[in-house]
C-alpha cells in the first residue's frame, strides 16, 4: 500500500514494531481504515510523509526546535491537520532501531496512567501503550499544540500579506511610481 492511500484514510499514528519473521516494521493507525503493517522503518515512513506533503523535515525540525528551545524529539508539522508528536513505545534491540513512534495530536482523546504504563487513548477506541511518563507525554503534546498555533499564525500572516500586496498594486500608477521606473 502506498503512503498516499494511507494519508487519504487519515493517519492517526505510526509506531515501530518488531514482527515475527519480518523484523523491524511500522504499524500505522488510520481513522478510516484501521491498522496497517508496513515493512519499512519509521525513518523511511517519515521521509515518505515529508515527500508526500512537500516538507523538508530537517529544516522544519530545526526551525520549530529553535522556537521551542529543544534539539531532539521535535514534533513534526506536515500541515495544519497533521502535527505528530514523538512518543517512546519500545526499547531498541539493535543500533539504529527506532524506539519513538509519532501520534497525531488531532486524534488524541486522553492520556492515562494504568498499572505503571502510560496509555494514550485515540479517537476511535484505539489505545497506545508508551514507555514515557505521563508528564513527558503531556509535555510532547503541549509542544505539538504550540507548533500548531505557530503554524496557523504563520499561514494567516502569509495570507494577509498576499492580500495586501494585490490590494496595493491594483491601484492606478502615480507620478511618483512612473518617476521610479
Amino acid at each position: 500500500m502506498c503512503i498516499e492511500e494511507i494519508i487519504s484514510k487519515k493517519l492517526m499514528a505510526f509506531l515501530p514494531v518488531y514482527l515475527a519473521m519480518k523484523g523491524n516494521c511500522t504499524l500505522l493507525y488510520t481513522y478510516k481504515g484501521g491498522l496497517y503493517e508496513i515493512h519499512r522503518t519509521i525513518k523511511s515512513i517519515l521521509n515518505e510523509l515529508g515527500n508526500a506533503y512537500l516538507v523538508d523535515l530537517k529544516a522544519m525540525k530545526k526551525y520549530y526546535g529553535k522556537l521551542l528551545g529543544i534539539k531532539n524529539l521535535v514534533p513534526i508539522c506536515l500541515d495544519e491537520d497533521n502535527i505528530f508528536v514523538p512518543i517512546k513505545v519500545r526499547r531498541p534491540l539493535f543500533k539504529n532501531d527506532g524506539s519513538f513512534g509519532y501520534i497525531n495530536i488531532k486524534y488524541i482523546d486522553r492520556v492515562d496512567r494504568i498499572k505503571g504504563y502510560t496509555i494514550i487513548h485515540l479517537i476511535g477506541d484505539e489505545t497506545i501503550e508508551c514507555l514515557s511518563s505521563i508528564e513527558t507525554v503531556n509535555k510532547h503534546i503541549n509542544a505539538g499544540h504550540i507548533i500548531e498555533k505557530i503554524h496557523n499564525e504563520k499561514q494567516n500572516s502569509i495570507f494577509c500579506r498576499e492580500h495586501n500586496f494585490y490590494e496595493e498594486y491594483n491601484l492606478p500608477a502615480t507620478k511618483g511610481d512612473i518617476a521610479l521606473l
